[in-house]
């Protein structure tokens, strides 16, 4: 009588040890889209410091035309270029989000979309659209990007 007691308490122990954390999914992508947000802010402001602190940082940035950026350092740089940039308007940058998806375990996600900003040529203004996925990590319960794949649209 003694052993089928003790192995029911056993399963009982062990089915909580085994069971996966309980998420909100769409609170953490509510999360992510606001981050989303927070990003196109910054980057219309040109704020560089507002910008990075939303990346991890061993983040990786993989451009069309461009090398692979690693790192925070890098992309700092990249950053700074950019926005001493005077052929773009910044505050004409737009976006839309076409999709958030977050983990089962709630610490990984993705965003997919598009965006656009116009340029200032010889000819005139031009919009410049592109496309971009950002993968976002949970790191020390805080989202951050980890890697930005963009490239433009033709």
């Amino acid at each position: 009588m003694k052993k089928p007691a003790l192995l029911f308490l056993t399963c009982i122990i062990l089915s909580g040890c085994t069971s996966t954390p309980n998420v909100d999914i769409q609170a953490e992508k509510d999360i992510i889209r606001n981050l989303e947000d927070q990003w196109a802010v910054a980057f219309r402001a040109t704020d560089t410091e507002k910008l990075l602190s939303l990346y991890g940082t061993d983040a990786i940035s993989m451009s069309s035309d461009k090398p692979t950026l690693i790192g925070l350092q890098a992309i700092r740089k990249s950053i700074e270029s950019l926005v001493t940039d005077t052929t773009l308007l910044f505050n004409s940058y737009k976006y839309t989000t076409e999709a958030v998806e977050v983990s089962a375990s709630g610490d990984l996600a993705y965003v997919r979309g598009h965006d656009e900003i116009t340029l200032k040529t010889k000819d005139g203004l031009v919009q410049d659209k592109g496309r971009y996925i950002d993968i976002w990590k949970k790191l020390d319960g805080q989202w951050k990007i980890i890697s930005v794949i963009s490239n433009g649209e033709k």
